[in-house]
């Protein structure tokens, strides 16, 4: 990858986690890199294509920071926590929101290729928590061990929003918190 076409990427999804799919344009991404914006045409012809590359390094970034599931001696709450914790660093390393939580606010504008990533990540993200849950229950997982995923996947995508607009990652340490409990009991 070019270092041009990296920047782009890099600022249009720092823009994109601030302001969302309608929250940047190529000039500005040009402006920001330096570039001109039919440079920037050139890398990507449209917003959709840029977008939709922004949303896939984003999800390939995110699996890869979570790394392999269950790790030897791995426990249910160790598994949580880890996840929490990527949530935690992404914030603490950019101060926004996730971008496909941010972009998942605006599914209806979004376009349809960019919808599908978008919803492969959360689906992504709801099974890696699931097999969290499940882990180590006797009897082959609870009842509701995917609601209990999507209960801390939505926790977390709102915390790390409030924790964006407060500035104050505390959001997200207490909202973890909670929802590995109410993930892990009974």
């Amino acid at each position: 990858m070019t270092d041009t076409r990296s920047k782009i990427l890099s600022v249009a999804e720092r823009m994109a986690r601030s302001g969302g799919y309608n929250g940047f344009s190529f000039r500005e991404i040009a402006t920001s890199v330096g570039i001109k914006s039919a440079s920037v045409h050139h890398h990507f012809p449209t917003k959709e294509n840029l977008t939709l590359e922004v949303a896939r390094l984003y999800e390939e970034s995110f699996f890869a920071a979570l790394g392999e599931f269950a790790p030897p001696g791995g426990t249910p709450e160790s598994q949580l926590r880890h996840y929490c914790d990527v949530f935690k660093n992404a914030f603490e390393s950019s101060g926004r929101a996730c971008l496909c939580g941010v972009l998942s606010n605006e599914a209806e504008q979004l376009p349809q290729s960019v919808r599908e990533v978008i919803a492969g990540f959360v689906s992504a993200n709801i099974s890696w928590l699931e097999q969290a849950i499940k882990q180590g229950s006797a009897d082959s997982g609870y009842d509701n061990a995917r609601e209990k995923a999507e209960l801390v996947y939505c926790a977390l995508e709102g915390a790390m929003g409030v924790a964006a607009l407060k500035q104050d990652i505390g959001w997200i340490t207490r909202v973890s918190k909670h929802a590995r409990h109410a993930a892990l009991m009974d």
